[in-house]
C-alpha cells in the first residue's frame, strides 16, 4: 500500500470518478443525508476523496469541511469545487493524527475508508481522533462491510471492474481487480491492474498491489472500538438503513455519540 495516500494514487484516482459514475441512487447518499439532517453541522467528511458527499452538501448549504490522507484526491476535489463556485476548508491528513482547527456536530467516515487502517491501535487512535473531534452531543457514523464468508474461495481470481470510455479523449479506460483473503487476520489484499486504450493503442498502464488492503471487522469488534474511544449511545444498522443490524449482516452501519 502506498502509506502516504492510503492506497490512493495514480490511476486508481484519475479513474475514481469514472468507475463510481451516477451516484446519485447509492443507499449511502440517502442514509447520510439522513444522518445530517438528524444531527446537524458543522459536519466533517472524513475519506471525502473527490468530493462526492463534502461537494453535495456544500451547494445545498451544509457547513462541512472535508479530510483526505490522498494528496492527488484532495487536488481533483478541490478543482471541482472551483468550477462549481464552492470554497470547501479541504485539509490532507490521516485519520490517526487528525488535528484540524474546529470541532463538528457530526463526522461521517463513509465507504470503507476507516477499514484502510490495518494496525487495530492504530485504528482505534483514529476513532478516539474523531470523538475529540466533535462538539459535545455530537454525533460519528461508519459502516463497516467485507464480502468473504466461510465457504467462500479465498482468491477471487482476476476480473474486469469496468471498462468506460473517458469523456474528455474518447480513450477507453479498464480496470481489472484481483483479491485475496486472510480470514485469520481479518484482512484482505488487492491487486489492481489499469489499462488505458486510445485510437487502437495501448498508452498507459498501471499496476497497484495493496497488501493488506482493508481490515474487516465484526459487529462486536466494531462496537468496541467506539465504544474504547469514550463513545455512547452506540447503534448499528442494517446496511445503509435504519434498522437495526441482524448478526450475519457483513455490511453494518455503527453510529455513537458524544456526551
Amino acid at each position: 500500500m502506498d502509506e502516504d495516500n492510503q492506497g490512493y494514487y495514480g490511476l486508481m484516482v484519475q479513474t475514481w470518478d469514472l468507475w463510481r459514475d451516477d451516484t446519485d441512487t447509492w443507499e449511502d447518499r440517502f442514509f447520510f443525508w439522513d444522518i445530517v439532517r438528524e444531527y446537524g453541522q458543522p459536519v466533517l467528511d472524513v475519506g471525502c476523496a473527490t468530493g462526492r458527499f463534502i461537494l453535495e452538501f456544500l451547494s445545498q448549504g451544509i457547513d462541512t469541511d472535508g479530510v483526505d490522507a490522498s494528496e492527488e484526491m484532495v487536488a481533483i476535489c478541490r478543482n471541482k469545487a472551483k468550477s462549481m463556485g464552492l470554497s470547501p476548508n479541504l485539509y490532507r491528513q490521516k485519520m490517526e493524527s487528525l488535528d484540524l482547527p474546529r470541532r463538528y456536530q457530526t463526522i461521517l467516515v463513509p465507504s470503507s475508508t476507516l477499514q484502510l487502517i490495518i494496525d487495530p491501535d492504530l485504528a482505534r487512535t483514529a476513532v478516539r481522533r474523531f470523538f475529540d473531534h466533535l462538539l459535545p452531543g455530537g454525533a460519528f457514523v461508519t459502516p463497516f462491510s467485507f464480502a468473504w464468508q466461510p465457504g467462500d474461495s479465498l482468491d477471487s481470481g482476476w476480473r474486469l471492474v469496468f471498462e468506460k470510455t473517458r469523456p474528455e479523449d474518447g480513450a477507453i479506460v479498464r480496470r481489472w481487480s484481483h483479491e485475496w483473503h486472510e480470514p485469520e487476520k481479518q484482512v484482505w489484499n488487492a491487486e489492481d491492474r489499469f489499462e488505458i486504450e486510445l485510437d487502437g493503442k495501448i498508452i498507459q498502464t498501471e499496476v497497484q498491489l495493496q497488501t493488506p488492503e482493508g481490515r474487516w471487522y465484526t459487529q462486536e469488534q466494531a462496537v468496541d472500538l467506539f465504544r474504547q474511544a469514550g463513545f455512547q449511545n452506540i447503534q448499528l444498522f442494517k446496511g445503509f438503513t435504519h434498522e437495526p443490524a441482524q448478526p450475519d449482516d457483513q455490511t453494518f452501519c455503527v453510529l455513537g455519540f458524544k456526551s
